[in-house]
């Protein structure tokens, strides 16, 4: 029986976590708007597989809107980058998995060092459609807003600290310098691709309305790695880790990882 209460508790959201005591770890690097409870399924997962599983929160995340807007992508790309070299220092494999946002991270940390193994989970390389202008739209938009309203999405989460509803996203409105930083890490991505060596497990479903599915394919076309794999999904939404396929997608990253 589902349990239909809701998490309303942000700092439930915030907590980080480190779970399990592997012989390799997992950094484990989340959505916007949300924070590292969004991974912490696939992370208790992870520790029954044999790994230890970093979860981290991404500056200005769970927090109200102009939180938000306070932080930028240098301040994410910081934070992901000092928890990766931490975990180096105590582990010889560092396997980065990141969704949405936090995949975009993660190509953006594989452009700078040897990662071993990555997870891209709804890489938005192409907002909502292939051929939308959206950095167009983006930079009119900034003309006249501050900030985008987000639609408030629930999804159902299992694990040992919570069993209920979360809200995706947390914060009803997005700032637009949020979104142009966002415009601009995929802007520095793009054309790196294939300077990127890292076995790549990229999972993505064919109807995903915030992530286009453009993007895993130009992903898989351009990737570096010689080692590289696409798991499509079929009847799953953006929170894939949270739809109706999410065995299928957590099986695939223990094959991956194996």
């Amino acid at each position: 029986m589902l349990d239909n209460s809701i998490l309303y508790d942000l700092t439930k959201y915030r907590e980080e976590f480190t779970l399990g005591h592997g012989h390799a770890a997992c950094l484990l690097v989340h959505g916007l708007g949300c924070g590292p409870i969004q991974m912490r399924e696939l992370a208790e997962d992870l520790r029954e597989w044999g790994f230890t599983a970093r979860g981290i929160l991404l500056p200005g995340h769970c927090g109200d809107t102009d939180g938000l807007a306070l932080s930028t992508l240098h301040d994410w790309s910081e934070k992901v980058e000092a928890e990766y070299r931490q975990l180096k220092n105590e582990y010889k494999d560092v396997v980065v998995i990141g969704f949405s946002l936090g995949a975009l991270l993660t190509l953006q940390l594989a452009l700078h060092y040897p990662i071993g193994r990555i997870v891209l989970m709804g890489t938005p390389l192409f907002l909502i459609r292939e051929y939308l202008p959206i950095n167009a739209l983006i930079g009119v938009s900034k003309i006249f807003l501050r900030k985008v309203k987000t639609w408030k999405k629930r999804c159902y989460i299992e694990s040992e600290t919570h069993t209920g509803y979360l809200h995706q996203p947390i914060n009803s409105h997005y700032p637009l310098q949020t979104l142009h930083g966002i415009k601009q890490i995929i802007k520095t991505i793009k054309p790196r691709l294939k300077d990127i060596r890292s076995a790549a497990l990229v999972i993505h479903s064919k109807k995903d309305m915030i992530a286009a599915p453009a993007s895993a394919r130009y992903v898989i076309k351009h990737l570096g790695s010689t080692d590289k794999r696409l798991v499509w999904l079929e009847r799953s939404h953006h929170l894939i880790m949270y739809d109706d396929e999410k065995d299928v997608v957590f099986e695939a990253i223990k094959e991956f990882l194996k």
